[in-house]
């Protein structure tokens, strides 16, 4: 499907079993109210050549080679796309490409957001709000989260994963990494460190484990903090959460189990844990703490 101009999808069933090249390609706007879309591609998945992507609601299946979901510019560099998700659930395998790229500001509201590819799972060119909804991103050789410019989060839920180092769970290249609210769990083989002087919730960065472990954080008083089924074998995690709180402190813990629950991705957001071997420490005296791991770019 291609457009000179926008493509909206207010409603339907779209179906692209197919396609040699993109599965929809337009050149000012892509914008979607609902409607459930479904695509197998060579190319990208939705591609905005020259302007922006809105997803206000919807259902998106797309497995491709290239991009998942793209607003970029082909030659005019003049130009500033963006690519903002307000809601809607959203599904991207990306074979060698990225998962949703933005040349400029990619902006997540609301909306349930998987996306597994080769390169970095979420891309942007100058910024990345993070301000809620619920974010997976998993890369096999790249970021699973990477910021060319700063990077806020808000609320949200999101668990992304990178490759081994330098590759990172999260990654700004070394600019204003804010955190303000929601649940942050970033493994990889590195992580770019949050910017104290503008966070106001802690965060922590720890060392990482071998695949299937479970990682357990809670407070000296026993209130859990953090269960984690690690998805693969990693250096460094970073985490936070409104309840890690500065000048507590807290053990770690590998190992052991988890009775009636529930995940995300790993994340436990149910259930009773049953301790395993305390692995180490740590008292969260100031807005970031390192506990180990390795700060990247």
């Amino acid at each position: 499907m291609c457009s000179d101009d926008y493509v909206r999808i207010i409603s339907g069933t779209l179906s692209i079993p197919s396609a040699v090249s993109d599965g929809i390609h337009t050149n000012e706007a892509f914008i979607a109210d609902g409607g459930t879309v479904t695509m197998t591609t060579k190319g990208d998945g939705i591609q905005c050549e020259e302007g922006y992507v809105v997803i206000n609601d919807g259902t998106f299946t797309i497995n491709v080679a290239d991009k998942g979901i793209a607003a970029s510019y082909d030659t005019d560099t003049s130009i500033d796309p963006y690519l903002t998700i307000n809601g809607g659930t959203i599904n991207i395998t990306s074979t060698a490409g990225e998962g949703i790229e933005s040349k400029s500001v990619l902006t997540i509201n609301s909306g349930n957001i998987s996306v597994k590819t080769f390169d970095d799972g979420l891309n942007a060119g100058t910024f990345i709000y993070i301000n809620g909804g619920t974010v997976y991103a998993n890369s096999s050789s790249n970021d699973g989260i990477d910021s060319n410019g700063k990077l806020t989060v808000t609320g949200g839920k999101v668990v992304s994963i990178g490759a081994a180092a330098p590759e990172e769970g999260f990654d700004c290249d070394r600019n204003t990494f804010k955190i303000t609210g929601g649940i942050l769990v970033g493994m990889g083989g590195a992580t770019s460190t949050p910017t104290a002087s503008v966070s106001t919730q802690p965060s922590v960065i720890m060392s990482g484990g071998s695949a299937n472990q479970l990682l357990h954080i809670e407070s000296n008083e026993g209130a859990e903090v953090l269960t984690l089924q690690l998805p693969k074998t990693f250096t460094t995690l970073l985490f936070s959460s409104p309840k890690l709180k500065t000048g507590q402190s807290y053990r770690v813990y590998s190992g052991g189990s988890v009775n009636a629950s529930t995940t995300f991705n790993g994340l436990y957001t149910s259930g009773t844990y049953t301790a395993g071997t305390q692995s180490g420490s740590f008292t969260a005296s100031t807005m970031v703490t390192n506990a180990g791991g390795n700060t990247g770019r």
